[in-house]
């Protein structure tokens, strides 16, 4: 019983081939875990760092808007709702460029109010002193 003729000889080859593979497979297993890991981590950092650009985005529409809110104050014919829900349909972009579409739509804005309401010559002009 305890021949260690020609099966006995292959079935330790062949045990130690299967344990030699397994050990190499967990190597090569650990090694892709870090590698997913690192890939994960780095996912997840570009994540926050959108997030925080698109909040970024958010708070300064919310002060653009209230700003322009401020600035039509006086304008009491001008029917002034909440802040609307970003257009969908608006062409994709950098949050850095609608950043400055919206800057550039509030000067706008604040430039369309600063002229004259009825233009020069409507009305005649008061001279002074008179």
């Amino acid at each position: 019983m305890t021949d260690q003729g020609p099966a006995s000889a292959r079935y330790k080859e062949l045990t130690a081939l299967a344990t030699t593979a397994a050990e190499r497979m967990r190597k090569h297993e650990r090694a892709r875990a870090a590698e997913l890991s690192e890939v994960v981590a780095a996912g997840r950092q570009r994540k926050d760092a959108a997030e925080e650009r698109r909040q970024q985005v958010v708070d300064d529409v919310r002060v653009r808007w209230n700003n322009a809110m401020e600035a039509l104050w006086d304008e009491r014919w001008f029917r002034v709702k909440g802040l609307p829900e970003p257009d969908r349909s608006a062409p994709p972009m950098t949050p850095e460029e609608a950043r400055r579409l919206v800057q550039d739509a509030f000067l706008a804005l604040h430039d369309a109010l600063e002229k004259p309401r009825f233009g020069s010559g409507i009305l005649p002009r008061r001279k002074r002193g008179s």
